[in-house]
């Protein structure tokens, strides 16, 4: 058995030594570098400097990535499948055709990444997405169905007609986002919050809802929205009437089509 083992290892490390990068990595710096198909499948890096490196096609699957700085980077055709980001830097970062598939995004900077991508790569992006920034995101037109997003900065977004029905918006931000003619229909837009006394959950009635401060939204249709209990439960959830929308969005709502 200790053979085996001392094989395998051996196999891992030498991908690694070949590359020139390292399994495991803390504060290593690869700016600017020719990595263009390099396999990086499964390795941990925390604090690691990819920017402006080139990585495309890429075999970062199953990656650990906490973060990790992408800034510039071309990620073009790359497989981040099942990778975990948390905190990476991913911003202006070229990813047209990269792989996202069950990778999981926490506290990701998308801002300038989004700009000029079809609807599955922004969609493979965001979806999922937990508190990503996406400031002035260029997402106008792309359908975005069905997605779920968790505290995500959609703020000042360029969103014109941008599909989003049936997807689930946990308090996202589109504060001053130019909304016009967007699809809501059916989407989960706001959520009720508890709180706990002792094992049971006290309804507060405190309800908010996707943020819409100082958004254009003339012509969105913000029909069949709705109110959960439980965040990522369909089963909790109930129609939002436009009064409960107003308030607890933030926005007067003019122009919008209204339940």
């Amino acid at each position: 058995m200790d053979q085996v083992l001392a094989a395998v290892f051996s196999l891992v490390m030498s991908v690694a030594v070949a590359s020139g990068i390292p399994v495991n990595c803390s504060g290593c710096s690869f700016a600017s570098r020719d990595l263009h198909a390099v396999d990086l499948s499964r390795v941990n890096y925390v604090g690691v400097d990819f920017a402006r490196a080139d990585l495309r096609d890429a075999n970062l699957r199953g990656s650990k990535l906490i973060g990790v700085d992408f800034r510039d980077a071309d990620l073009r055709g790359a497989d981040l499948g099942g990778a975990r980001l948390e905190g990476v830097d991913l911003r202006n970062a070229r990813v047209q055709g990269a792989d996202f598939a069950n990778a999981t995004l926490v506290g990701v900077n998308l801002r300038g990444v989004l700009n000029g991508l079809g609807d599955v790569d922004a969609r493979g992006l965001l979806h999922r997405c937990v508190g990503c920034d996406a400031r002035g995101a260029d997402i106008a037109g792309r359908d975005l169905s069905g997605i779920s997003i968790v505290g995500g900065d959609l703020r000042q977004a360029s969103a014109r007609g941008v599909r989003l029905e049936g997807a689930h918006l946990e308090g996202v931000d589109f504060a001053g986002a130019d909304l016009r003619g967007a699809d809501f229909r059916d989407a989960r837009l706001c959520s009720r919050n508890t709180d706990v006394a002792g094992e049971h959950e006290t309804p507060t009635g405190r309800i908010h809802c996707t943020d819409l401060r100082g958004a254009d939204v003339r012509g969105a249709d913000l029909r069949g929205v709705l109110l959960c209990q439980n965040g990522t439960e369909p089963r909790s959830c109930t129609l939002v009437d436009a009064a409960t929308l107003r308030e607890g969005s933030g926005s007067n709502l003019a122009g919008a089509i209204l339940p």
